[in-house]
């Protein structure tokens, strides 16, 4: 009876162990099944693989995309796919003056400029333009380039496109951009704006019940302060609403200048062009020194006749100066006096002879 009852639990130990063997192994299958549906390479956007469709659901060729099963995961869950909104309200409210300076070379300045002009074309405006024309001797020839600056103003929603489509007018040499971020100053003027014309209305209502002559131009006069406050925030804010809403872009257009000959030239060439290059520059100094004499001719004249003036009255004088002339004809020299000849030999013993008679006459006298 034992040996039997000992048999039974044997032979239903075993049953149980079989039982759960099967049961292990069911379990384990299903989570290879999971775990192979979840696995694979990531190769998708998720970073998942491919899953085998379940039993009895449709699928082309036995697979679905990951995202796929994903999307319809969220859409049971009540998330649904995210969609990203690009729009943002803080930088919209954002008060940015954005300008920017361009360096562009051009082979004909002219055809770049009616480019500009129709680039802008219901999106902006040319506010200033300064156009010079140069002149330059190339081989003996003049020519002429032309180089200048233009400031457009373009609405800022247009500029990055404005900017892209100059930039292909010609060679940009120089491409900066700059932004000011003016919000702060922009609201804080508009809410002391604000405040001063609640203030004003608030004046006004007083000053409507008002019969104090007094106190009423007390009153006004405030009044007239706080309207001559809003004039002036007034034109700030649309100064800064005119920055804001009108990009500044500063164009230095210059046209190529007339290349000139790469070749090498010979001692001989360059010997000759410098001789070239003297005889123009003395045919130019005389057409200058010409053009000087014209402009200057009143002014020679004139100092002509002075010079003829004061010779004349020179001659004038010195000859009024000169004195007569002497016995023998001779003219003594202006500034000296004329020598007296010298006296003969007779009239020297003559006066010897005299002397005597004039001793003699002197003691008598006395």
């Amino acid at each position: 009876m034992k040996k039997r009852l000992l048999g039974l639990l044997l032979v239903v130990t075993l049953l149980l162990s079989v039982a759960a063997g099967c049961g292990s192994g069911k379990s384990d299958t299903a989570y290879d099944s999971k775990s192979t549906a979840v696995s694979g390479g990531a190769s998708n956007g998720r970073g998942y693989g491919s899953v085998t469709a379940p039993a009895g659901a449709p699928a082309a060729n036995g697979e679905v995309n990951m995202d796929t099963a994903y999307e319809e995961a969220d859409s049971l869950a009540g998330i649904g796919s995210l969609s990203v909104d690009i729009t943002n309200p803080i930088l919209d409210e954002r008060k940015i003056i954005r300008s920017a300076d361009l360096t562009i070379e051009v082979d004909n300045f002219d055809t770049a400029f009616s480019n500009i002009e129709t680039i802008i074309t219901g999106i902006g405006f040319i506010q200033e333009t300064n156009i010079n024309t140069d002149r330059l001797y190339v081989d003996n020839e003049v020519k002429f380039f032309k180089r200048g600056t233009i400031v457009l103003r373009v609405a800022r929603d247009k500029f990055d496109s404005v900017l892209n489509k100059l930039r292909g007018i010609g060679d940009v040499y120089n491409y900066t951009t700059h932004g000011e971020d003016v919000t702060e100053q922009y609201f804080d003027v508009e809410s002391r704006l604000r405040l001063l014309k609640m203030e004003q209305e608030k004046i006004e209502a007083y000053v409507a019940k008002l019969n104090d002559l007094d106190q009423i131009f007390k009153a006004e006069s405030k009044l007239t302060e706080i309207r001559y406050q809003i004039e002036s925030l007034t034109g700030k804010l649309n100064k800064l609403s005119s920055l804001v809403e009108l990009s500044t872009i500063t164009i230095n257009l210059n046209e190529k200048r007339p290349g000139y000959d790469a070749k090498p030239k010979t001692y001989g060439d360059r010997l000759l062009d410098s001789l070239k290059q003297s005889l123009l520059d003395v045919v130019e100094f005389l057409g200058d020194l010409l053009l000087f004499i014209v402009a200057a001719l009143p002014a020679l004249v004139l100092l002509g006749l002075f010079i003829l003036l004061g010779v004349a009255l020179y001659r004038k004088f010195v000859k009024n100066r000169r004195p007569e002339t002497g016995g023998l004809g001779s003219t003594a020299m202006p500034g000296k006096q004329a020598v007296p000849p010298a006296p003969t030999k007779p009239e020297t013993a003559q006066a010897k002879q005299e002397d005597p008679q004039a001793k003699q006459e002197g003691p008598q006298e006395k």
